[in-house]
């Protein structure tokens, strides 16, 4: 991973500030070569089909998939990917040392991370939406969204035969390990899709239909 390849806006935004001092900002940039470094992305996806039955909800590869948010954010999709990535377990272990002695650095760390793993999730996306022939495709959907519980991430993470594949492991809580993880769900389609997200992405606000009520908002 190059660290030109992180939106340097998307780490302050996990940091929740607009700028950083000089001294913060030369900070940030070893965190970056440190994620950079230490990163080993590795990715994994499985296109399943969706079907909405007459009862009411959503399921993908024949797994019902809970609550009302992610059902709505599939309407009129006939096929979704369901994919994993992670940055790998080193990155986990620079996070953890550091917040033993720096927690600022730890903190930077954690942000840059985020990103990380955000890019290679964009990047996979885009390589799914050149190889698959659909005009529309939903924004990502993870366990956790609106009412979609992170208790069916151990579901998910099996489908796509992640800890085997890419080393990616769910614990009894249902956290992801390595923690700098994600697992997604995108919805293809042959008409306008919906977005049933519940809050602004960072990725596009000028497209987000709650970048006005958002505190993170670049516009």
């Amino acid at each position: 991973m190059n660290p030109a390849d992180l939106d340097r806006d998307e780490i302050l935004m996990f940091l929740n500030t607009p700028s950083l001092d000089d001294n913060l900002n030369a900070v940030l940039d070893t965190c970056i070569e440190e994620v950079c470094t230490a990163a080993q992305p590795r990715t994994v996806y499985r296109v399943l089909p969706v079907e909405h039955p007459a009862e009411g909800g959503v399921t993908l590869g024949g797994l019902p998939l809970e609550g009302d948010d992610i059902a709505l954010h599939l309407t009129g999709c006939q096929e979704a990917v369901l994919l994993a990535a992670t940055l790998s377990a080193p990155v986990d272990t620079c996070i953890r040392r550091a917040g033993f002695t720096d927690m600022t650095r730890a903190l930077m760390l954690d942000a840059v991370a985020g990103a990380a793993v955000e890019r290679v999730c964009n990047d996979l996306e885009n390589e799914i939406r050149a190889k698959y022939p659909y005009p529309y495709f939903t924004a990502r959907f993870s366990c956790g969204y609106g009412d979609f519980p992170i208790t069916q991430q151990p579901a998910l993470v099996r489908m796509v035969d992640a800890p085997r594949k890419i080393g990616l492991t769910v614990t009894p809580h249902c956290t992801l390990l390595p923690l700098k993880s994600v697992t997604a769900v995108i919805g293809m389609s042959h008409q306008p899709v919906k977005d049933a997200r519940r809050f602004c992405c960072g990725q596009s606000c000028a497209e987000c239909p709650y970048h006005e009520d958002c505190p993170r908002a670049r516009l």
